[in-house]
């Protein structure tokens, strides 16, 4: 017969430390999802902070265009493509327009005429010119739209829907609202693809929807606070994070906690092990978040920079060309210095528009919505190896393109052949006697790999992680800004750029870049 102590003080101890086990499995999972909530947190306030501080500088942009409108250029007026945006909205809205769901549209100022051209139903006071009706009514065009200049900040639009002519009159200050409602929803549905948010809703003072983007989920980490924003006062905005990657962290530490009840002790270990290693890869991510998020924010800063060195330089140009052409009209000397006096007046007029090249060709590093086409690549790097192989030549450099002939990529054309353009001439310099720069390609899926290796003196450890910085150089000439654009160039065209490299050994440049651009 065998002892009941035998058997009883066993099942006790192992009751006893199955229980430890499973205390210690529960508290583990209470702190892991403490952690994962505590880094979605985190995660979300970068993120936030991130989205005001965008709309905070673009919406000062567009207050800076209506407070100082006589010092900004015409090239300044970027900002007014939202207006495309806002026209092919009214449109849309006008086309579904009747008299009778006149008071749901959110216009301020609309009419509606009859076949005739006479009122059928108001909004408003819209001020519609008499020739605008006319050309409707009488049928010779079915659309009219005249869209806000420097000199006029109104938009006027007629469209014949159905069996109507709507007309609708947009004056400064609502088509100002458009634009910064406009502005706002770019500005999160850049961010919220970006990131992969899984949503982002603005909410006016009255707690009306003011914005949004991608969709709530009932299953995600809702981050929502007031924008304390001095554009949108009183606003709130709330982020939605997905809990994808959250939720399979969960799992797996479930399935861990099955395995600490089968294997005990081991799989503690185990447990504990994997949490940290999942921790510290979230940290990892937050913090290569954070870095990007600064990089961008000093280039935004350069933009700026760029944006106003640019108009400064162009006052004074302006002011001189005036002056020329003048020189030209009413101090013409006689016959005798006449031809002189013109190929002198010439020359002077062509080396100012020179320079006002140059100035346009800067700013364009700066412009992220310059339009998308599809290239060969290996077309685009030639052009640029055509450019700067006089340069190499001299230093006794080589320059290889093997990229492949028929890979084609959806890119900003004049943009990224300067991205290229700053790298080699970077590789080129790198090379104190002579040496060859090498560009390949390879295929990664829906991306390319663009590779730029030269055998030069190669990149300190040190100074790996700071290249990318405007200003930073350690070259004895230079200003530091070549690498900091290309690198603003290609996150513009939804890529990356890695470096690799040891002293004294040379350096690689990898440069992946889309093969196709995201559809709007």
């Amino acid at each position: 017969m065998i002892d009941k102590k035998t058997i009883v003080f066993p099942t006790l101890l192992f009751a006893i430390f199955f229980i430890l086990i499973t205390i210690t499995g529960i508290i583990q999972i209470k702190i892991v999802q403490n952690n994962l909530n505590g880094l979605l947190k985190n995660q979300g306030e970068i993120l936030f902070n991130h989205v005001k501080r965008e709309i905070d500088i673009n919406l000062e942009y567009l207050d800076l265009l209506d407070k100082s409108p006589s010092v900004i250029t015409a090239s300044f007026l970027n900002i007014l493509v939202y207006d495309e945006a806002i026209a092919e909205s009214i449109y849309a809205i006008l086309t579904e327009t009747t008299a009778g769901t006149l008071d749901n549209i959110p216009l301020e100022n609309v009419l509606i005429l009859d076949e005739q051209g006479k009122t059928i139903a108001q909004k408003g006071t819209p001020r519609i010119p008499e020739p605008s009706i006319r050309l409707i009514v009488s049928k010779k065009q079915e659309t009219f739209i005249k869209m806000p200049t420097s000199k006029v900040q109104a938009l006027l639009m007629g469209v014949r829907a159905k069996e109507s002519i709507i007309f609708v009159s947009i004056d400064e200050n609502e088509l100002e609202t458009l634009r910064k409602k406009y502005i706002i929803k770019d500005i999160i549905e850049n961010e919220g693809k970006r990131f992969d948010v899984s949503g982002i809703t603005i909410y006016d003072p009255q707690g009306e929807l003011y914005a949004l983007t991608g969709e709530k989920k009932e299953h995600a980490f809702v981050l929502a606070r007031s924008l304390d924003s001095k554009f949108l006062p009183k606003y709130t905005m709330e982020v939605f994070l997905s809990r994808v990657g959250a939720d399979e962290i969960f799992k797996q530490t479930m399935g861990n906690f099955v395995l600490i009840l089968v294997f005990l002790i081991l799989s503690g270990a185990v447990s504990t092990y994997a949490t940290f290693l999942l921790e510290k890869k979230y940290d990892k991510k937050v913090k290569e978040m954070e870095r990007d998020m600064e990089m961008k924010d000093r280039l935004v800063s350069l933009g700026k920079l760029a944006s106003g060195m640019a108009h400064e330089i162009r006052n004074p140009l302006n002011a001189i060309s005036i002056s020329i052409q003048r020189l030209k009209r009413e101090f013409e000397p006689g016959d005798e210095k006449k031809d002189e006096y013109g190929k002198f007046i010439d020359i002077m007029r062509s080396e100012l528009g020179r320079v006002d090249r140059i100035v346009e060709e800067f700013l364009l590093s700066t412009k992220s919505r310059v339009p998308f086409s599809s290239e060969n690549i290996h077309n685009v790097v030639e052009d640029v190896v055509a450019i700067i192989n006089e340069k190499a030549t001299i230093k006794g450099v080589t320059l290889i393109n093997n990229i492949e002939k028929d890979i084609r990529v959806e890119c900003q054309t004049e943009r990224i052949k300067q991205a290229f353009y700053n790298i080699l001439l970077n590789g080129i310099e790198a090379i104190a006697g002579k040496g060859i720069v090498e560009i390949l390609s390879a295929r990664m899926g829906s991306y390319v790999n663009i590779t730029v290796k030269d055998n030069g003196s190669g990149i300190a450890e040190a100074h790996i992680h700071n290249i990318f910085e405007y200003y930073y150089t350690t070259k004895d000439k230079g200003m530091g800004l070549g690498l900091p654009i290309s690198y603003m160039i290609v996150k513009d065209h939804g890529g990356d750029i890695k470096v690799f490299s040891e002293k004294g050994k040379g350096a690689k440049f990898v440069i992946s870049l889309p093969l196709a651009q995201p559809k709007a």
